[in-house]
């Protein structure tokens, strides 16, 4: 398999440096690929650092003015492999994540399977792991209820490709077939997001959608606290963070919304509001809709 390896990256060096070592350290005879790094304004001397390394793969280091976020960085490295052509696949790789051994082999044998069980080839999913407690930190998941937009984790079991609805991007593979016929990620996107959007709108379009049988690689959940992180703040910060692509990111949740659950817009612009304007409460109602104790 030809394989175009998305990653962006601002200003995490050693991550990404870490993150290109374990692609290297993990891959097997039936996997080829192609890095498309894109450096979004980086002033730590990533790309330099990168350069300066003999992979053992090609690695091509666009440049970014530091205004792309995640969402354009991946269009960018997306776009010149597209270009470039002649890939199988394109597989979103996070910088912060390390891969871990036998991820390949799930992958080429996912290929396979996905296109011998389906007819057609679809989009893999990797789990990714707490690298000190094991616990499961970004993978596949099914909606168990698109009014809240709660979701439910599908585990790896260690033996089968198991179906799921969306994933993150992480680490996920886009066979060449979906995106002749899905595009790339929306650029109205600013940050994240487009991950779930682009693996559910898959799904709905009928491609396989699939978890890969093993953990694909170590990466620490540093979304936790996003929701709560308003309460006790002063009003001036709330609002901040409201609109920040890093923060509740009030224009990708809309978008998402009206991409995927067009429905729930009018119940995402109360929520959002009541975290805005009153925290603990919105808070508190977000945790019982979702049978959360304090």
């Amino acid at each position: 398999m030809k394989i175009a390896v998305l990653i962006t990256c601002h200003n995490r060096k050693e991550k990404t440096l870490r993150c290109l070592g374990s692609i290297r350290d993990t891959l097997i005879p039936g996997a080829v690929p192609t890095v498309f790094l894109t450096d979004d304004g980086c002033t730590d001397g990533t790309a330099d650092a990168v350069g300066a390394i003999d992979w053992g793969f090609q690695v091509e280091i666009l440049e970014g003015d530091g205004s792309l976020f995640w969402n354009g960085g991946m269009i960018n490295s997306w776009k010149k492999a597209i270009e470039e052509g002649g890939f199988d696949g394109y597989l979103w790789i996070n910088d912060d994540i390390t891969v871990l051994s036998g991820y390949w082999k799930d992958l080429v044998e996912a290929d396979g399977f996905c296109y011998g069980r389906y007819g057609k080839r679809g989009i893999y999913v990797g789990s990714t792991k707490d690298s000190e407690t094991g616990e499961l930190t970004y993978g596949g998941f099914d909606y168990v209820n698109k009014w809240l937009l709660k979701d439910k984790f599908v585990i790896p079991d260690g033996e089968n490709f198991i179906e799921c609805e969306a994933g993150h991007g992480n680490i996920t593979y886009v066979a060449r077939e979906v995106v002749e016929k899905m595009g790339i990620f929306s650029e109205k996107y600013i940050h994240g997001g487009s991950d779930h959007d682009y693996t559910y709108l898959a799904h709905k379009a009928g491609f396989p959608i699939l978890v890969l049988p093993h953990f694909s690689a170590s990466c620490e959940n540093d979304h936790i606290g996003k929701t709560r992180n308003y309460v006790g703040l002063p009003f001036r910060e709330r609002c901040r963070l409201f609109y920040s692509p890093k923060g509740y990111n009030m224009h990708n949740t809309l978008l998402f919304n009206r991409r995927c659950f067009p429905w729930r817009v009018p119940f995402v612009w109360m929520q959002g509001l009541m975290k805005l304007f009153f925290p603990k409460i919105g808070y508190g109602v977000y945790l019982r809709l979702r049978g959360v104790k304090k």
